[in-house]
């Protein structure tokens, strides 16, 4: 065998495994999840390893062998992986293919895995009697090719001549509408025209609307008209042509003639269909084909058509996918009665395919003009078009994850316009916002279509620059600045300057948060905006500073620490925990307090900052914990002591064989011992703390969620550990008895607690007013300073404050 041959033998082989395992990894995700399968990817992902190791392609080797990693270390945990762990895993497979692709050509899928892809804006044609129309500036900003024709004779000639992809006519010409309107309805008829035609007009009534209709238009807009309004239907009027399949529709429809034959007809339709003949497989086809609509025959075998579209409404990534359902006229009645799921359109079958087509194509449009809308409004800042804050930090957060794949960097970009708030104040609140919506299109025109921008807040733009570093990414930041500062912007009859800074953090590896990336660009913005050169400041010889600075202030507050502990400098407090609801039983939480040299208390965030992931954490998890149950063996009183752990006890294997020797030597019960986790660590460490708890609930301690309910999916994560206790983030404490917001989002916790057999706990309780609250939410237990100080003691009295 030649060395091409066997080279491409090697990749072969690569595909096959890749694909192996990205079909039983959506099957287990998709379709029914089972722990013993997910063992059989860690095997194909080692087979794959073995394959990839014959390869020259170090950077295909280096990713294979992630992957192979990354499978094991989610096997460990037993369950589902974590919503991160997903989209890493998603991430490594989507990599490893396009190495493949790249290198051969090759598709790993034949599959569409995106929103259709957009090709070139095609030209707009203007029929407007003024000279210089000010939407003609809107529309090159949007990126559309303008013809601007002012005069009917000429702008027949050339649509006689050339077809554009839109035509907008303004009817006002000084011999009035009819003209302009009768030339359109003159060229439908001659030349069957099949642009779109958008009316624009000063009437407003019914008849001049019809007039609109009867020459051809499908949009019609009244002066004054918000030009973002008519760019919005343009966009999607234009979308049959600037889209690569336009339209997708999953058939799921288990009788294979039925189902093509529908398929067939919609293709004559130039709709893009994909047939599902096993239902179980559908929110794995979803996934894969992003459908816009969804045509479900309700008589299928495997499993029933009603409960199917409810599981697939149910499903976070379907909730706004229309769906048609089809029965058969017998079961009409009993699907009225008893059908209720949301969006979807029922019809009897056989239906005529032509009418199934009609009805199908009206769904789409009105599906895909209601997306646009909505996502508009949900992602995009409605005064400069570009993303919103939020947004942008779900992109960030996403690239973080998948940093060292896709992109070997990823640079955080934030763009300060300073003189905003002088602008507003001097020219009005419309031109600073004017101002802005066009700061924005000349930020858009910098940055390439790989380079995300989005306004941050109200006088600041955010890019997420990837694959840039140093001098590359310094010079992009001046032509960012230059665009902005070079130049006026005409607001009416005003013309104002702007005057930036821009402020640039990096991240070159997946162990830095996203937040504090968002903290260092901040950061830099503050410095530029004082610096009297250029005003951009890229963090990174600060930053290393500030490491080194910060690893210096660590190494000393380890050595203090081991001092503390080697002198026993270190002591317990104790404060109450008590029930609202009548329960009278002692309840404490252990907090630890340690004094330095100079015999001066340490703040305890400064110390448990410092030692949560070093072996001195876990030595003093331990001296807690042993010092705790020394307390209660002398206690007369049966008493349940909370103990906070640290993220590095979560990692200690021999935790609950010495635990299980002290409870032994001291004669006390493990269930007067509640542990508690932050969810925060709980989250970043799954796979510890299912170990963890394993270990403490064969013992039979209790667990407690601590500062609970500010998660990503907090009832998710909380289902998965089973705690007996949750105690609430301080965020649902603060300003309580003024927030209705809040007392909503408690209300509803305590119920969802309620039902996961969890007890609610409130910390942070200061003073009366919140009491009847708290009680009226259904809150539990409370913990605070309303009920006593940490003391030493554990002297409370739990009988005299029951409430």
């Amino acid at each position: 065998m030649s060395q091409a041959e066997s080279g491409n033998s090697q990749r072969l082989r690569l595909v096959n495994y890749l694909k192996l395992i990205e079909d039983l990894w959506q099957k287990l995700y998709y379709v029914k999840w089972n722990p013993k399968s997910f063992a059989m990817l860690t095997r194909l992902a080692q087979d794959m390893v073995q394959n990839a190791r014959e390869r020259d392609d170090e950077r295909l080797r280096n990713l294979v062998a992630q992957l192979e990693q990354h499978i094991k270390n989610c096997a460990v945990s037993g369950g589902i992986p974590s919503e991160p762990d997903r989209q890493r895993l998603t991430a490594l497979i989507e990599a490893v293919r396009n190495i493949l692709t790249a290198s051969s050509g090759y598709n790993a899928s034949d599959e569409p895995r995106t929103r259709p892809l957009l090709s070139p804006l095609p030209e707009i044609v203007l029929i407007a009697p003024d000279e210089n129309p000010p939407l003609v500036a809107k529309l090159e900003d949007a990126g559309y090719r303008i013809r601007h024709i002012a005069d009917l004779v000429e702008a027949e000639q050339r649509l006689r001549e050339r077809v554009p992809g839109a035509i907008i006519v303004d009817v006002d010409f000084s011999g009035g509408p009819e003209p302009a309107t009768a030339l359109i309805a003159q060229l439908r008829a001659e030349t069957d025209l099949r642009a779109p035609v958008l009316f624009l007009a000063e009437r407003n009534d019914i008849s001049a609307r019809l007039e609109a209709v009867r020459a051809g238009g499908v949009a019609y807009f009244s002066k004054p008209f918000e030009n973002d309004e008519l760019l919005d239907v343009l966009r999607e009027l234009l979308l049959p042509q600037t889209s690569q399949g336009y339209f997708r529709v999953l058939i799921v429809n288990d009788q294979p003639a039925e189902a093509w034959e529908m398929a067939g007809a919609l293709e004559e339709k130039g709709i893009i269909p994909r047939v599902v003949i096993q239902p179980l497989q559908v929110l794995q086809d979803i996934h894969r084909f992003r459908p816009d609509l969804l045509l479900i025959d309700l008589d299928i075998k495997e499993v029933s058509g009603q409960e199917l579209a409810q599981v697939i409404t149910q499903h976070r990534d379907c909730d706004t996918l229309p769906i048609i359902l089809l029965c058969l006229p017998a079961d009409v009645p009993n699907y009225l009665s008893n059908l209720d799921v949301p969006g979807t359109s029922l019809l009897t079958k056989p239906a005529p395919i032509s009418y199934l087509c009609w009805e199908i194509k009206q769904r789409l449009r009105r599906a895909r003009a209601m997306r646009i809308k909505l996502g508009s409004l949900t992602d995009n800042d409605p005064i400069s078009g570009l993303f919103n804050r939020r947004r942008y930090l779900t992109l960030l957060e996403r690239a973080i994850e998948t940093l060292g794949l896709s992109a070997q960097s990823q640079a955080v970009m934030f763009i300060v316009l300073d003189n905003l708030r002088s602008i507003r104040d001097s020219a009005g609140v419309a031109a600073a916002d004017e101002v802005v919506g066009q700061a924005a299109r000349r930020l858009r025109q910098v940055l390439n279509q790989d380079q995300q921008a989005a306004r941050f807040s109200d006088a600041m733009f955010a890019a997420l620059i990837p694959n840039l570093i140093g001098e590359p990414l310094l010079a992009l930041a001046r032509r960012i600045r230059d665009a902005l500062e070079t130049g006026f912007y005409q607001v009416g009859e005003q013309a104002l300057l702007l005057r930036t800074s821009v402020g640039v953090a990096l991240a070159t590896d997946r162990s830095q948060d996203h937040l504090m990336l968002i903290q260092r660009a901040d950061l830099a913005c503050g410095l530029a905006r004082e610096a009297k050169g250029e005003r951009i400041v890229l963090q990174q010889t600060e930053l290393k500073d500030k490491r080194d600075q910060e690893a210096s202030s660590r190494a000393r507050m380890l050595e203090q620490v081991r001092e503390i502990v080697a002198h026993e400098r270190l002591w317990l407090v104790f404060q109450p925990i008590a029930s609202m609801r009548g329960d009278t039983n002692e309840r404490y939480e252990v907090l630890l307090r340690l004094r330095g040299n100079d015999g001066q208390e340490l703040v305890p965030g400064s110390v448990f900052g410092v030692v949560y992931n070093h072996e001195l954490g876990q030595a003093l998890d331990r001296w807690v914990i042993e010092h705790v149950l020394d307390m209660l063996r002398q206690r007369q009183r049966k008493t349940t002591v909370f103990i906070k752990i640290l993220p590095v006890t979560l990692q200690d294997r021999t935790l609950s064989g010495w635990l299980r020797e002290r409870l032994e030597q001291t004669g006390v019960e493990a269930q007067n011992l509640v542990f508690e986790v932050a969810e925060s660590t709980a989250e970043r460490s799954l796979r510890d703390m299912f170990g963890f708890l394993g270990g403490i609930k064969m013992l039979g301690c209790g667990f407690c969620l601590d500062r609970f309910g500010r998660g990503a999916d907090s009832l998710s994560l909380l289902k998965n550990l089973g705690a007996d206790y949750v105690k609430l983030d301080m965020y649902f404490v603060n300003g309580l008895a003024k927030d209705p917001k809040k007392q909503a989002q408690i209300k509803e916790l305590t119920k969802n607690l309620e039902t996961l057999g969890a007890a609610t706990i409130v910390g942070g309780v200061e003073d009366v007013k919140a009491m009847p609250i708290l009680w009226s939410l259904g809150v539990d237990l409370i913990q605070g300073f309303f009920l006593q100080h940490p003391y030493r003691e554990m002297s409370y009295d739990f009988s005299g404050a029951a409430f």
